[in-house]
Formats: C-alpha cells, structure tokens, sequence
C-alpha cells in the first residue's frame, strides 16, 4: 500500500499565508492540518462542521466587525452593499467580498 498520496488544490495566496501563520503557531504544518481534515471526515462520515446558509444578521455583524473603526455602525458604503444583499440583488459571498474589498 501506497504511504502517501498528493493532493492538489488552488487557494488564494492570502488564505495560505494567514493559515500557514496560524497552523505555525499551533505547531503543525499546513500539509498535516490537511491530514486532520481528512480523518476527521472519514471518522464522521461527512465534513466536521456544520454548514449551513447565513442569516441577514450575519451580513450585517460581518460588516460591522470589518467596517467600523471607532464606532458600532458599519460604513454608509457597506449599509449600502447590506441593502443590496437584504433585497437579493447580490448573494452572502458577493456582499461578503465587496464589504471586505471597502476595507482592504
């Protein structure tokens, strides 16, 4: 049986930094947090965590927690990118990535 097999995969290289910082202070490679993902999928039978869709409230804690600086309310151009998300003009993701892109 074969020891180790190669798996592939495209992630932002942002996502990789930040994880590969994160996985470093927890004292494991990315390559084994990948390993542990795995297991856990086959010892549950299914991912390791819930998934499910966002409430409109998240939009709006997302964008208060990216958006404010020194206040509770998030900026007027995120209320606006809220609103949109709110009527379904745009979905979570898209909300999600303009609102951070306001603050990049």
């Amino acid at each position: 049986m074969q020891k180790s097999s190669i798996v592939h995969t495209r992630v932002s290289p942002e996502t990789k930094q930040e994880c590969d910082y994160i996985f470093e202070k927890l004292g494991i490679t990315t390559s084994y947090a990948i390993t542990l993902f795995l297991n856990q999928v086959m010892l549950r039978k299914g991912l390791p965590f819930d998934l499910t869709l966002p409430d409109k409230e998240d939009v709006t804690d997302f964008a208060i927690g990216v958006s404010t600086v020194d206040s509770k309310e998030p900026s007027d151009k995120a209320k606006r990118i809220m609103k949109l998300y709110e009527e379904g003009v745009i979905d979570y993701e898209t909300a999600e990535f303009a609102i951070m892109r306001l603050h990049s």
